[in-house]
């Protein structure tokens, strides 16, 4: 686990960890980036990190309601290959959010937005 430049908390990511979240009832937000990745470092600085939604995210994990987990394809993963291949996806960015609402998640686009994160965390069952 390890703090990103704002505070938020990321877990790496893998069918297990994510499955074990899901099934614990908990959202779960996942971002696949990479290092060399522009629009991923710009959708985490814009949006991810700042508000309206770095705070939203920052308090549901601490609250123990959202489990953020980053996968990393810096360097080429088979089973991140495979992830992305199931969603019919097959390059980076890809943030998908899962909860009892949306077992098999709601993909987000590849600029996000504070609309689009905090609509699909609602659709996902967000409770405050």
């Amino acid at each position: 686990i390890s703090p990103q430049a704002k505070g938020l908390v990321w877990q790496v990511w893998s069918p297990e960890v994510s499955a074990a979240a899901r099934a614990d009832g908990k959202l779960v937000f996942v971002d696949v980036t990479a290092d060399w990745c522009i629009t991923c470092k710009a959708n985490k600085a814009l949006v991810l990190e700042a508000a309206p939604i770095g705070p939203l995210l920052g308090e549901l994990v601490n609250d123990g309601k959202l489990v953020m987990l980053k996968a990393d394809w810096t360097r080429p993963d088979p089973l991140i290959a495979a992830f992305l291949s199931s969603h019919q996806r097959f390059g980076i960015p890809f943030n998908i959010v899962y909860g009892l609402a949306a077992p098999e998640g709601i993909v987000l686009g590849e600029l996000l937005t504070a609309n689009t994160v905090e609509k699909a965390l609602i659709e996902a069952a967000l409770t405050r």
